[in-house]
């Protein structure tokens, strides 16, 4: 269970806080003043460089939406571009255009790059994010990609690029997304955008593509006094490259809490949202390549619905953003606690039981006062055990705090439940998420790049703790799970919508006080039909979870960290919001040069690929 544990802290941390970007060690320092935009919004030096619209005019002719049955072009068919036209492009490009040579392939012979030095090396690093992260098109999920090229002392194994991109563009600019935009929109290719790697449901990957990798957006600016139509005070502009931490770092220099946190195309859930509701409420607009290969910018008054659709409507779908401007909060102290407690000697497995009951009966006062937890509950030999880690209190002094759970924790000692809390107060947000989500903390051995789980989610709504049938009903499944020696990672967080924002997060967040995770195992060497067994087993796990909290009560599940293969996936992900996605998708995307997995619209395709048992990443990409 200790791998899986630290497989989702890692998530827990990089993509409910930036899906496009897993923590680093050190921020890189606020850039230098940036230009203004026409439209009022900054425009960072990378950003200047972009087409215009008379060179738009120029682009090449234009494929029409494809009919059903038909795909998108796929290497060794003739309308795949010759080396020549690969070679134009790539001159187009200023040399940014990069063959995909899988992270692996210096294990086989058949890449002619096999050398044992270096594949013990890969071997080594392949659980290390960052290692994914300076790649151009490796992904830190490989179970989608379709485990086509794994590192291992396997030198007469054959690689393959699977799901891996063809071509990767590295963007220095602006004007290199348009040209490869336009590129994929002519020449009928898949078109797919990775800026770390860190997606759950395979979006980066696509098998035949084309990869735009913008990891390298890395300019942060501090906006003392940005003001718009509804909001005037301090902000951040960030580069779609640039990393949580960075963010947070450059905000503590000015004496602020930088929330551009949380994936924000698909909400983000951060320990602030107790506070400040989710990542996607705060952002006051983007720069984007939309489908047309134009440069815009989308915020609450120009082109409002895609400043709408963007926040909350999943990644992948609407355009390529290359920055967000966010608000930042005044900085706020902290108290965490950790602490474990588990079946033993003196703690029956009914008396555990009780005192996960006394934590969960006080999830609506612990959201009231805008706490957050992670926790987990795993079962080692049978005997289940609580981690605390951490029990995030934002706002609060250590007085407060104790006053908080003090109901709790004297349940917990009346029951004789050992137990010894490490609490701490922190005068500032950035040294308590430091402690408690650092990069010592996040990202153990084996924290990615692992195929041996299949994750699954739920958001249960306030109600069911407002209603004590439907609690009881919901505690005695999580109850049956845990004996049943189920992992049960999960969170109390109530993000709601505190700024009134106007966005596409998915109505199920904003109803929501737990989030529980879990998984069904994989072997390492698993058949296809092993794979389609791990998949029925999450899908069997979740489906009392979803009679529990259905989406038609407030129920649903996150996209970002969920089950690819979520049944009724777009009610589920989306809540109510779906429709008007779905419509927006079709004005702004018509020729549906954005797919991604699970993502607005992609009901209308396939990926055809290989008996994989589960749906993966590396086959051709076709119409419906």
């Amino acid at each position: 269970m200790t791998t899986f544990r630290q497989h989702w802290l890692h998530a827990a941390i990089a993509l409910s806080i930036l899906c496009w970007t897993p923590v680093e060690v050190n921020a890189a320092p606020p850039s230098s003043p940036v230009q203004a935009a026409t439209s009022g919004f900054p425009l960072f030096e990378y950003e200047s460089s972009h087409l215009d619209e008379q060179s738009l005019g120029n682009f090449g002719v234009r494929r029409p939406v494809l009919d059903s049955g038909e795909c998108r072009t796929f290497p060794g068919e003739a309308d795949w571009p010759s080396d020549q036209e690969w070679d134009s492009f790539d001159d187009l490009l200023g040399g940014a255009l990069i063959p995909t040579v899988p992270i692996g392939a210096p294990c086989y012979q058949n890449w002619g790059v096999f050398d044992k030095e270096k594949c013990a090396a890969v071997t080594k690093n392949f659980p290390n994010p960052y290692f994914h992260e300076a790649d151009p098109t490796s992904t830190m999920w490989p179970l989608w990609q379709g485990k086509t090229c794994l590192p291992m002392n396997n030198a007469n194994g054959t690689c393959t690029l699977g799901g891996y991109p063809t071509y990767a563009v590295n963007v220095s600019n602006v004007a290199q997304i348009q040209h490869a935009v336009n590129f994929a929109l002519t020449k009928n290719i898949r078109l797919v955008i990775k800026n770390t790697g860190h997606c759950y449901l395979g979006k980066s990957n696509g098998a035949g593509s084309l990869s735009v990798w913008t990891h390298h957006f890395k300019d942060i600016a501090f906006l003392p006094d940005y003001h718009s139509a509804t909001y005037r005070g301090a902000a951040l502009k960030v580069g779609a490259g640039v990393t949580v931490r960075e963010v947070y770092n450059a905000a503590h220099q000015y004496g602020s809490v930088g929330f551009a946190g949380g994936y924000l195309a698909g909400g983000g859930h951060t320990p602030l949202s107790g506070l400040y509701g989710m990542a996607a409420d705060q952002v006051l607009g983007f720069e984007v390549v939309t489908a047309d290969g134009r440069f815009v910018t989308a915020n609450e008054t120009s082109n409002p619905d895609l400043f709408w659709a963007l926040r909350g409507g999943g990644g992948s779908t609407f355009g390529i953003v290359t920055s967000a401007t966010v608000r930042v909060h005044p900085r706020v102290k902290v108290v965490t606690s950790t602490f474990t407690f588990g079946v033993g000697p003196s703690v029956s497995n009914e008396t555990f039981w009780e005192g996960i009951r006394a934590y969960f009966e006080l999830f609506i006062p612990f959201t009231d006062a805008g706490t957050y937890s992670w926790y987990s509950i795993n079962s080692t030999g049978g005997a289940p055990v609580l981690d605390m880690h951490p029990f995030f209190a934002p706002n609060h002094t250590i007085e407060s705090f104790n006053q908080l759970v003090k109901p709790w924790f004297d349940k917990l000692q009346a029951l004789g439940i050992p137990f010894t809390p490490n609490t701490t107060y922190y005068d500032d947000y950035l040294p308590a998420y430091n402690d408690q989500f650092g990069i010592k903390d996040a990202f153990g051995k084996d924290s990615v790049g692992r195929y041996t789980s299949m994750p699954g989610n739920r958001l249960f709504p306030r109600a069911n703790w407002e209603d004590p049938a439907k609690f009881n009903d919901t505690f005695d499944l999580v109850q049956k799970h845990g004996e049943a020696g189920h992992v049960i990672l999960g969170y109390h967080q109530a993000p709601r919508n505190r700024l009134n924002a106007d966005n596409a997060v998915s109505s199920a967040w904003r109803n929501t006080i737990a989030f529980l995770i879990t998984n069904a195992p994989v072997a390492a060497d698993a058949t296809p039909a092993q794979m389609t067994a791990a998949h029925e087993e999450i899908n069997a796990i979740l489906e009392p979870w979803r009679q529990v909290a259905p989406a038609s009560e407030g129920g649903g599940s996150y996209l970002n960290e969920a089950h690819v293969m979520e049944p009724n996936w777009q009610q589920e992900f989306y809540g109510d919001q779906y429709a008007e996605l779905l419509r927006l998708k079709h004005k702004w995307d018509p020729s549906n040069v954005f797919y991604a997995t699970t993502g607005v619209g992609s009901e209308a395709w396939e990926v055809r690929t290989r008996e994989q048992g589960v749906q993966t990443q590396n086959g051709r990409l076709c119409r419906l």
